[in-house]
């Protein structure tokens, strides 16, 4: 009973703001949705207590809600009434999710539960970026050495200022796409994945420019380089972690042209060993029409 009583209060919120967030917003409300919603609150009372609650009489009903579910609509108790009222308001409401329209201050971060987070993941990231270099750890001297040069907290302060950066950039370009596919209509559940995977290929990203071609191609051992390395590196990495598509595309073409390269070595290798076999000792041609098992002359 006390589970009946939690999941009926639950949904009959949940449908109350659903419904309000559908008026509100000039959503319509079929006709049907809301009998079942009023036959389903006008026996809340009795099946929240328990006992029996009057049935509405098929007649009572239209002709397509006399049968749900291969099941006459006079059997279907309140709590399950208030269930089918609840999955079509929230079908209407979508892309927005019953828990968000019942509580304002979240549905005002975004109608969806990835763009909160990565909202949330945002401000963190962002605060980070801020916070981090108060400390006395991320100085000049210390941004311009590399990872092999630095050890202990030191290194960890640089590595967690340049994640940081990576990770605004990433979340920027994710939240990007979200407002996008929000606004027309387009979002999908099944792809909700995609977007931490690419929040993870951005930080990768961006740690990787910022480290690797910051320190071997833009700083030289003699001159040194025209941007300072306490800019240029979380830049590159606020850079990396927003174009992850454009370092993905450096990196696959990278490697195709080193599998290209190896690959024509390879080539170059077989035709020499070719010509070798067909190339007499003293120079001259040997006779490629010799098989195994033809003499030779």
């Amino acid at each position: 009973m006390r589970v009946r009583q939690r999941l009926w209060e639950q949904m009959a919120r949940e449908c109350e703001a659903m419904a309000q967030h559908a008026l509100s917003t000039g959503r319509t409300i079929p006709l049907e949705v809301v009998e079942r919603l009023d036959q389903a609150l006008s026996g809340g009372d009795s099946a929240v207590s328990g006992s029996t609650p009057r049935q509405p009489s098929i007649g009572d009903l239209p002709r397509e809600e006399a049968i749900v579910g291969g099941t006459p609509a006079a059997e279907i108790s309140p709590l399950a009434s208030l269930s089918v009222a609840h999955d079509a308001l929230a079908q209407i409401i979508a892309p927005a999710t019953p828990g968000a329209v019942l509580h304002p201050l979240w549905y005002s971060l975004g109608p969806l539960p990835i763009g909160r987070l990565m909202l949330g993941l945002a401000i963190l990231s962002l605060f980070m970026l801020l916070g981090i270099p108060l400390s006395e750890e991320v100085s000049p001297v210390n941004m311009s050495k590399t990872m092999l040069e630095l050890a202990g907290y030191s290194l960890f302060m640089k590595e967690a200022y340049l994640f940081s950066a990576a990770s605004l950039g990433s979340c920027f370009q994710n939240l990007q796409r979200i407002n996008v596919v929000i606004s027309n209509g387009s979002y999908d559940p099944k792809f909700q994945s995609t977007y931490w995977t690419r929040w993870a290929m951005g930080v990768i990203s961006g740690i990787i420019i910022a480290q690797l071609i910051f320190v071997f191609l833009l700083q030289t051992p003699t001159t040194g380089t025209s941007l300072p390395a306490t800019i240029g590196q979380p830049l590159l990495a606020l850079l990396g972690g927003y174009s992850v598509d454009l370092v993905h595309g450096i990196l696959s073409h990278t490697i195709n042209t080193l599998g290209s390269f190896f690959r024509g070595s390879g080539e170059g290798m077989v035709d020499n060993q070719t010509r070798a076999r067909v190339t007499g000792p003293g120079g001259g041609e040997v006779d490629q029409g010799l098989r195994p098992g033809r003499p030779a002359a």
